[in-house]
């Protein structure tokens, strides 16, 4: 029997992921209140129709990942991962194309950071589901 010290809780994932559904849904004001704002990625920045669906995927995804971390879901370890390797490449790709920024060095090391956190917190996405309700868990095979 495991004792309640050795299993991870998880309170500090679970915070990220309120975090990132505070970081969602600013996400989303910003980009009601300056519809017109330009988002740079990969050197480049789309306008109109295209620009404002390119900006979605920012809300979408750290509301993904505040709901993952919340529940503690593996899939959202990867996630995040996956979205924070994508930031950096853009962010290193603007350095390139953009020139030089702080604000973009900034964000380049403090999301490095970030991963080596959620490396060393892995296993905590990969204990047992915290909730046991089926419903909650669609892809747990039922006895």
């Amino acid at each position: 029997m495991t004792t309640p010290q050795h299993q991870p809780s998880g309170r500090d994932i679970k915070t990220l992921g309120g975090l990132f559904l505070i970081v969602g849904t600013m996400d989303m004001v910003i980009i009601a209140w300056y519809p017109d704002y330009a988002l740079k990625i990969f050197g480049t920045s789309l306008s109109g129709t295209a620009g404002y669906l390119v900006k979605l995927q920012s809300p979408i995804v750290h509301f993904l990942i505040g709901y993952g971390f919340l529940f503690l879901r593996p899939w959202a370890w990867g996630l995040s991962l996956a979205y924070a390797g994508f930031g950096i490449a853009s962010e290193c790709l603007n350095q390139y194309v953009l020139g030089f920024s702080v604000i973009r060095s900034s964000f380049i090391l403090t999301t490095l950071a970030f991963i080596g956190y959620l490396v060393w917190r892995r296993a905590v996405f990969d204990g047992p589901p915290l909730l046991s309700d089926k419903r909650l868990s669609p892809f747990r095979k039922s006895c």
